[in-house]
């Protein structure tokens, strides 16, 4: 008997006309379908698309279509995604982190099955049911799934052809800062798991043989227990990889940690900053950054050789109409390498949204907006009007050609001439997505 064929597809995201997202190469491809994949029993025939780059197979004959979603206009394509497959006599499964948090009855419409919690608990008890004909409309996780038992990663169901030289790994899984605005916090309860170093070392090595030795280890915070970084990172130093990830703030006064990511192949490391603003901390409960030590952090960090990545949030509650002239003065002050802003979003599910909607503040529901760079809420401070119009004058202000070598030019980290070509590139891609409308880093 032939096995039941599975397709397993990462969407893209929407552009401002409501049109899928579509690019040569997929730069930074997320874990979630290569680890389906490797979750999956052999009773089964796996593909898997990223949506951004890859062709969808639509008129091959498929089983099961499998579908994940981040959010916003992500999860709308998602829906339209599963709507055509179902037509053509697929069972749809959704999940993902906003398919989990978002109500039931947004999803139930587009798909045969919602999967809700982290998919190794979840998966699984779906393809059994499958087999034995017994499938349930909804899978919620019954227990968290054990880090040290999950096997390497098909990173041999990337398709070369459509993605570029990063190939994704993890370390550590959640984070455990509240922030009020985060969906991973609240997608994970605020638990933070170390998955064993000598499984991420084998994880990594599986994917230099299917890639390259540039691996991003998609962690939301890499950097939260300096023990397990210092044995981690001491691991990878043979391995002879780059690498880049995100982390918080605090490991600039570690110049130990920091030396160690860097001789263990760190080259960009991605901050969570959120603002230049002290008073607008408050309102997403992160007051411990600290924005009048920024510039020390960043001067410490790059010393040492890491480039920074930082991401910002704009329409806090502390914010009026100088906060983006502050914020390009800052990072054109910093020459932050690549600076990524988002209008506050409120995400279903998490306490923002809540908040929000609990004060009345919340005016536009259409979710393909929900991407970061529209004002769905009123602010405390500004109109929503200036706030959007403020977020994409400052885009194209920091993305000009001219001030992206400002930015550029003269800045201390340890990159060699493929890393700065890379930085360089990112930057351009960039720009062209801020000129069509699209937030940067959504695909």
């Amino acid at each position: 008997m032939s096995k039941a064929r599975i397709l397993l597809i990462s969407p893209t995201g929407l552009d401002r006309e409501g049109n899928p997202i579509v690019q040569r190469k997929t730069y930074l491809p997320g874990l979630t379908m290569p680890q389906l994949a490797a979750i999956t029993p052999d009773d089964f025939e796996v593909t898997c698309v990223s949506e951004t780059s890859e062709p969808i197979p639509w008129d091959e004959k498929w089983d099961i279509v499998g579908l994940t979603g981040m959010g916003g206009a992500g999860v709308i394509r998602a829906y339209q995604i599963g709507d055509e497959f179902r037509k053509r006599g697929a069972i749809v499964v959704m999940g993902g982190i906003a398919i989990s948090l978002f109500d039931d009855a947004m999803t139930k419409p587009h798909t045969d099955v919602i999967i809700k919690g982290e998919a190794e608990d979840t998966w699984p008890r779906f393809l059994r049911d499958y087999l034995n004909d017994e499938i349930k409309p909804i899978y919620t996780m019954e227990k968290v799934p054990d880090v040290t038992a999950f096997p390497p990663p098909s990173y041999d169901k990337f398709n070369a052809k459509y993605y570029g030289f990063w190939r994704p790994v993890q370390a550590t899984r959640g984070c455990p800062f509240p922030c009020t605005f985060c969906s991973i916090s609240e997608f994970f309860k605020r638990s933070y798991r170390k998955r064993p170093v000598d499984q991420v070392i084998r994880d990594v090595r599986a994917a230099k043989a299917h890639g390259s030795k540039y691996i991003t280890f998609i962690d939301d915070n890499i950097g939260v227990d300096f023990n397990y970084c210092k044995a981690l990172w001491t691991a990878l130093i043979p391995e002879k990889i780059i690498w880049a990830s995100q982390c918080s703030l605090q490991i600039a006064k570690e110049d130990e940690m920091l030396q160690l990511a860097y001789d263990s192949g760190c080259r960009i490391l991605s901050f969570g900053i959120e603002t230049v603003n002290e008073e607008s901390l408050t309102h997403i409960d992160k007051e411990w950054n600290d924005p009048k030590n920024y510039g020390t952090a960043f001067a410490n960090i790059k010393k040492h050789g890491i480039e920074i990545s930082t991401e910002m949030i704009l329409g806090l509650d502390g914010d009026d109409e100088t906060v983006f002239d502050r914020t390009f003065k800052f990072l054109m002050t910093h020459k932050i390498a690549l600076p990524r802003m988002y209008i506050l979003t409120p995400v279903p599910g998490t306490p923002m949204y809540n908040q929000l909607m609990e004060e009345g503040r919340i005016f536009d529901f259409d979710f393909k907006k929900y991407v970061g760079g529209s004002a769905v809420f009123h602010p405390k401070r500004m109109s929503a009007q200036t706030l959007q119009e403020g977020y994409w004058n400052l885009y194209k202000r920091l993305y000009s050609t001219k001030n992206i070598i400002k930015r550029l030019k003269g800045n201390p980290a340890g990159l060699n001439y493929f890393m700065r070509l890379f930085v360089f590139g990112t930057n351009m891609i960039y720009q062209n997505h801020i000129r069509r409308g699209i937030t940067p880093g959504i695909v």
